[in-house]
């Protein structure tokens, strides 16, 4: 930093594509960067006669907006203060000034909602002035021609205007609209319905989050129906018991086929009390009678326990390894 100028490290908007107070509009696709980055100069809330406070440097351009950093000059005798006052967050604002128009349009297809002015398509300013509200009352009055003349808001009706530029430009809109030249009110009826279902944005939104919301719901709905069909049919297979199907229905509750492959592996099960009940057909009968009627292997595969009874009775000698 040199002792006379301070450069800041603080980035201030320039301008933008936006409406201002007068109802008119400067393109920053028409701003003549080089010619203002020539003598970059400005003023304190755009007053001349106290002498330049500010350069502008590292102009930037992003999207509609200007950037530039200030280099404050400290030789002004307000130039501290103003360092001062934007590195502590009390001057944000930068406002363009002496704005030289060398064309413009009154076409509607460059017009915004709110804007009653024509736009200024191709222009640059003779000085960038530290402000503390943005759109200055007293910067944005000052138009001027090449020549320096002061011009009115009315004398850009008739102003040059790039003819060429408003032609590519609305055959641009034409065709993004699917639309042929020459049917105005096609191409607002276009514009309404865009703006239209623009509007009910949010209400489409939430339509899609309740569609979505009840799909998940349907989707959770079906897997546990799957699941707990699964487990019915296990149970009725013999193959779970009620301790073991509680069990499975909880660890499977999200995953009915993993559930599925598991029950297609399982044997179906005989219980005790099931086993006792079909045992009762052989009771009275000795391990020879068995023997003959070949009932014997059925009887050792499925009722060992009886099985081991007859056989001891049959042999009480005879001892197992």
């Amino acid at each position: 930093m040199s002792d006379t100028f301070k450069k800041i490290d603080k980035e201030f908007c320039i301008t933008d594509d936006s409406v201002n107070v007068y109802g008119y509009r400067c393109l920053t696709a028409g701003f003549q960067i080089d010619e203002v980055k020539k003598n970059p100069i400005g003023f304190h809330m755009h007053n001349r006669d106290k002498g330049v406070v500010v350069r502008w440097d590292d102009f930037r351009i992003d999207g509609d907006k200007v950037f530039a950093k200030p280099v404050v000059n400290l030789s002004h005798p307000e130039g501290q203060s103003i360092a001062d006052q934007i590195e502590g967050g009390f001057l944000n604002a930068a406002s363009v000034g002496k704005i030289v128009v060398l064309e413009a349009s009154d076409a509607k297809n460059l017009r915004l909602p709110g804007q009653t002015k024509p736009t200024v398509t191709k222009w640059f300013s003779r000085e960038i002035s530290l402000v503390d509200i943005p759109g200055n009352y007293n910067a944005l009055a000052n138009l001027y021609d090449k020549d320096n003349n002061e011009l009115n808001l009315s004398d850009l009706k008739n102003f040059t205007i790039n003819n060429m530029s408003n032609t590519l430009e609305a055959a641009v809109i034409l065709a993004a609209l699917n639309l042929k030249d020459g049917d105005e009110s096609a191409v607002v009826t276009a514009i309404n319905n865009l703006v239209d279902k623009a509007d009910k944005a949010d209400e489409y939104k939430k339509d899609l989050d309740a569609k979505d919301t009840e799909l998940k719901d349907l989707k959770s709905e079906t897997v546990k129906k799957e699941v707990q069909d699964l487990i019915a049919g296990g149970k009725a297979g013999k193959k779970l018991t009620n301790e073991l199907a509680t069990k499975l229905e909880k660890d499977y509750a999200e995953n009915p086929s993993g559930l599925k492959d598991l029950i297609d592996t399982m044997p179906a099960q005989v219980l005790i009390t099931e086993q006792e009940k079909d045992a009762e057909k052989y009771e009275g009968k000795t391990f020879d009678d068995l023997y003959a009627s070949e009932e014997l292997e059925t009887v050792r595969k499925q009722y060992p326990d009886l099985y081991e009874k007859l056989r001891d009775a049959k042999y009480p000698n005879l001892k197992q390894d």
